[in-house]
């Protein structure tokens, strides 16, 4: 592979987030291309980088071609994604200096893989936070009317059981995001490319990694502080029932008893 593609006219690249987990052994890469991210081996002008997250960036190419690189990646996908998440970007080179213009294109001084791979990091990580931002406010508005039943009538309006399959999806989804992409963390290409730190700090900034990446962690916050509570609820509610239960049988018990006396 040469090291940088032809001059041409502006580009649209497109990160696609396919999946949960991509595994990498097995893949087709680049002869002579990068190894992080890593570069597929493409044809007809397209680039192509995979990441382990699930992701892979498209760089040129037709749609065909694309919808190959696609199509070869599915089998090493864990969990795949009903739906995969896009986030686009249009590039253009010959630029005086790297960065991103006001309308959000992405300006190159060539195109040469670094630069390339920077950009795939940035879009990649872009569609795994456009991903975990709808799952983790879906969980949250999932959990919403049981807090503002609570809220309202200071106790739990719903089944154990509704309540509890809330809860553990709730705690899945915390799981997993968890364990996402660190979305602020530099490339390792940086290491043998500094010149292009910049570049990398203004695609963080047009694509607000590390503000997106704090929103995160603050709804994690908040989805733990929540199911702790509720988990609380729960507990308690079931406690109350088996004490409950053991006054009533108690009770049965003692009137029983009167009666046989009666009886007797």
């Amino acid at each position: 592979m040469s090291e940088s593609l032809p001059p041409e006219p502006p580009l649209t690249a497109r990160a696609v987030l396919l999946g949960e987990r991509l595994d990498l052994k097995g893949l087709t890469v680049a002869e002579g291309g990068l190894g992080d991210p890593l570069q597929l081996a493409a044809t007809e002008g397209l680039v192509a980088f995979a990441f382990r997250w699930g992701a892979v960036t498209l760089v040129g190419g037709s749609p065909e071609r694309q919808a190959q690189v696609l199509a070869q990646l599915r089998p090493h996908l864990s969990q795949p994604l009903a739906e995969p998440v896009e986030e686009p970007a249009r590039i253009v080179f010959g630029a005086a200096e790297d960065g991103v213009d006001p309308g959000g294109t992405i300006l190159l001084k060539d195109a040469s893989l670094p630069r390339l791979a920077l950009v795939a990091d940035a879009l990649a990580k872009s569609a795994a936070l456009a991903h975990q931002e709808t799952t983790l406010t879906g969980t949250i508005d999932a959990m919403e009317p049981f807090v503002a039943a609570l809220a309202a009538t200071g106790r739990l309006a719903a089944s154990t059981r509704a309540l509890q399959r809330t809860i553990g999806a709730a705690l899945s989804a915390r799981s997993r995001a968890t364990t996402r992409v660190q979305a602020d963390d530099k490339p390792d290409i940086l290491w043998d490319h500094p010149e292009l730190e910049r570049l990398f700090e203004r695609l963080v900034d047009e694509f607000e990694l590390e503000e997106r990446s704090a929103a995160l962690d603050r709804k994690l916050t908040l989805i733990g502080e929540t199911t702790t509570t509720l988990l609380t609820l729960v507990q308690a509610r079931r406690t109350y029932v088996v004490e409950l239960a053991i006054v009533l049988l108690i009770l049965i018990e003692v009137i029983k008893g009167f009666y046989e006396s009666l009886a007797g």
